[in-house]
């Protein structure tokens, strides 16, 4: 049987047909010994016309997602038609397509058949049936007998922009014949549950940014790679190939901690602190320099989870015990009922959010999905608190707390050497109690164990990889603290360092581990940290200045308290040492690693997902629409410390403008980021009309989403954000 992992030459997949999802039906497909060959069978859109067609036509791009696994062959020729009666036509392929010996044939033809006049395509379009049914056969007679992916044609989309008069006469024209060849496809592949139907039609329909302009046929380059987006997405379902992924997040990790720049130059920071493997990723794949979570964990938790937006799913400040908020006391402000309990995959639950998690779509997908370290997404006593309740198949340590007890092994993991509850103790680790050993390493262990037991089961793997560090109580990592020590940094900030590079240390065991079992080019890795760098207290050195340029740190709206370091690498796609500088937000990763994994007819509770896929960007198209994206964050609540951006605050980011507005005061700040990354020149008085149309959008995002807001304590008013 041809697994995630082992070749023979014939295995069975399982296809989720698009028209009934949850019913199944076997499909056998034979396969090279060495990789699963992929002919790709079609008109000019297939050849690559109006780009590179090596390196930018769907075949090409398709190649690169799919990896080393598969053989990708354009056999796309230009003007052909599925008539055996037009010139040129795709018969005079196979012959070339025989030699080659598919194990998935993908068709996508059509467009020239709507063609009239001196070609007289349509003329002859009561012969399409008789054909296409005839090219399957020949398809289907072939020794490979190569399961068939038939594409109803992609969309003439009329919104294209330039287009002259006799250009878009003609294709108003043949549209509506398009459409019609369209049905004839779908009509076919109800009768024959051999084929796999693909819906090509819809990708580029109504999207005048995915097609060249003058022409409102073929695709641009973002259309090509939406093209092979789809079509791969298909393919891994039908050879159960989906890519692993390894989700790595860090807990408290700020935007300057690691050697990695993701300033526009090299920091002091990034000269103190040691992280090699994070250097060695983001010169693999691609650095996001403007990558946010929210500014405390478990809200920014959540919206991975659910692709919601923290206004949305009401987990706006950090959970615990079930049915009691981490507000601290105001003066004046009282907080809303927000949902203490966290996430909850069944209804009924009081103050959660009912949500389908990621875990839980990848687990249906075929997916071993492993949790190992922080969960930190439900309350004491409720479902999730509880990851395998949540979609995970594996769950190592996590469990409610959103800290640990200790780093230490010597320690248990356990809070009982601070007198603290044991709540904060970590679960499942006790082989390692008593040991010398710390939290990071043990985790890391467990998780490559958990890889190693996933790979014998030929199934592909979800690793949430979320660690602990570099949350306090800071503790000394003895294999790194004395260089710190001996450079010079006080006891805090040595042990700060020492966990750091503790946690590198640990994304490049897990990268060896992956390449132990070859599947350094079918692994992607994505990493985050949940919030911004802690600040506030209990750092060494000057508080609210560890993560400069940035200002303030954890639990600020402030750049220091939401801007977090962000890198990903997917083999084939991300070009090396690639730079992205717009930014992306925690909940797109909820869309984006479901495209990833091939994931489709993804529907969340309540029918929303607030998190943009950004997939695309990934591949390198430069995706124009994301520049001015309003970003938002709702904080109704009091973390506790003070200090820059901290409090009760919402915030919107909309291209470089930044505003932020304080609920105990109705204070405003606007900051222009590309001017003044360290929000130190507040804008507010000098920019009116900016200040009204971003609080105008503020303020509808956050009816749109039913939000909650803090409320006055003297008046009972609730409070929103408005101009004096």
């Amino acid at each position: 049987m041809l697994t995630q992992h082992m070749f023979s030459r014939k295995y069975t997949a399982q296809l989720a047909l698009p028209w009934i999802y949850l019913i199944l039906i076997s499909l056998t497909i034979t396969a090279n010994a060495d990789s699963i060959k992929v002919a790709c069978i079609g008109d000019s859109i297939t050849a690559g016309a109006r780009v590179e067609p090596a390196t930018e036509s769907y075949p090409a791009r398709l190649q690169a997602i799919l990896g080393k696994s598969f053989e990708v062959r354009n056999f796309g020729q230009g003007g052909a038609t599925l008539l055996k009666t037009g010139t040129p036509n795709v018969w005079r392929q196979l012959k070339a397509i025989r030699s080659f010996q598919p194990d998935v044939a993908v068709i996508s033809l059509g467009t020239n058949d709507t063609v009239s006049g001196k070609r007289k395509n349509w003329e002859k379009i009561d012969k399409f049936d008789d054909d296409l049914a005839s090219l399957i056969n020949e398809l289907k007679q072939m020794s490979s007998s190569p399961q068939i992916i038939l594409c109803t044609p992609t969309s003439m989309v009329l919104e294209t922009k330039g287009l002259s008069d006799d250009r878009l006469k003609n294709l108003t024209e043949r549209k509506p014949r398009l459409q019609n060849l369209c049905q004839r496809m779908r009509t076919f592949a109800r009768q024959d549950q051999s084929i796999s139907l693909l819906e090509l039609n819809e990708v580029l329909k109504h999207r005048p940014d995915l097609v060249t302009e003058k022409d409102g046929v073929h695709p641009n380059k973002a259309g090509y790679v939406a093209i092979a987006t789809t079509v791969s997405k298909r393919i891994r379902q039908l050879c159960q190939r989906r890519p692993n992924i390894v989700m790595f997040l860090v807990d408290d990790m700020g935007w300057q901690d690691t050697s990695v720049p993701f300033h526009s130059a090299v920091t002091p920071f990034n000269r103190r602190y040691r992280t090699p493997n994070m250097e060695r990723l983001a010169g693999q794949g691609m650095k996001f320099t403007q990558a946010y979570a929210c500014s405390v964990c478990s809200p920014t938790r959540v919206s991975l989870m659910t692709g919601l937006n923290a206004a949305r799913h009401r987990v706006t400040n950090w959970t615990l015990k079930k049915n009691a908020s981490n507000d601290r006391p105001h003066a004046t402000l009282k907080f809303p009922l927000w949902n203490v309990n966290g996430v909850s995959p069944v209804q009924g639950i009081e103050r959660t959010v009912h949500a389908h998690s990621l875990p839980h779509f990848l687990s249906r997908a075929g997916y071993e999905t492993i949790h190992v370290g922080k969960a930190h997404f439900g309350a004491v006593g409720t479902p999730a608190s509880d990851p395998c309740k949540i979609g995970f198949d594996v769950n190592i340590a996590g469990h409610a707390a959103g800290g640990p007890g200790s780093f230490l092994g010597t320690q248990n993991f356990s809070a009982k050497w601070r007198n603290g509850d044991a709540v904060w103790d970590v679960p499942h680790l006790a082989e390692y109690h008593g040991k010398e050993i710390f939290l990071t390493e043990a985790l890391t262990i467990k998780a490559n164990q958990a890889i190693d037991a996933s790979v014998k089961k030929n199934k592909p793997f979800f690793l949430y990889m979320s660690h602990y560090a570099v949350h306090v109580p800071f503790a000394k990592d003895q294999r790194f603290i004395q260089k710190y020590l001996d450079q010079g940094l006080d006891s805090k900030e040595a042990m700060y360092a020492a966990m750091v590079e503790g946690m590198d240390k640990s994304l490049g065991d897990i990268m060896a581990n992956v390449a132990k079992h070859d599947l350094e080019e079918e692994t992607i890795f994505l990493f985050m940290s949940d919030n911004g760098g802690l600040s506030a207290s209990g750092r060494g050195g000057k508080r609210h200045a560890h993560n400069q340029p940035l200002s303030s740190g954890k639990g600020s709206a402030r750049e220091g308290g939401t801007r977090v370091p962000m890198i990903v690498h997917w083999p084939g796609v991300t070009t090396a040492a690639s730079i992205y500088q717009q930014p992306v937000i925690i909940e797109d990763f909820f869309s984006t690693i479901l495209s990833m994994a091939g994931v489709e007819q993804v529907e969340q509770v309540g029918g929303v997902i607030d998190g943009v896929d950004f997939s695309n960007v990934l591949h390198g198209v430069k995706d124009t629409k994301r520049q001015q994206r309003p970003f938002v964050w709702h904080f109704p609540n009091n973390w506790g410390p003070k200090g820059p951006g901290i409090g009760a605050t919402s915030s919107i980011r909309q291209g470089n403008w930044k505003l932020i507005y304080y609920y105990e005061n109705a204070a405003i700040e606007l900051f222009d980021l590309s001017e003044d990354l360290g929000e130190s020149n507040n804008l507010a008085t000098k920019h009116p009309e900016i200040v009204q149309r971003l609080i105008d959008a503020l303020s509808q995002y956050l009816t749109d989403v039913d939000a909650q807001f803090p409320s006055d304590k003297r008046t009972g008013e609730s409070l929103r954000p408005h101009t004096s």
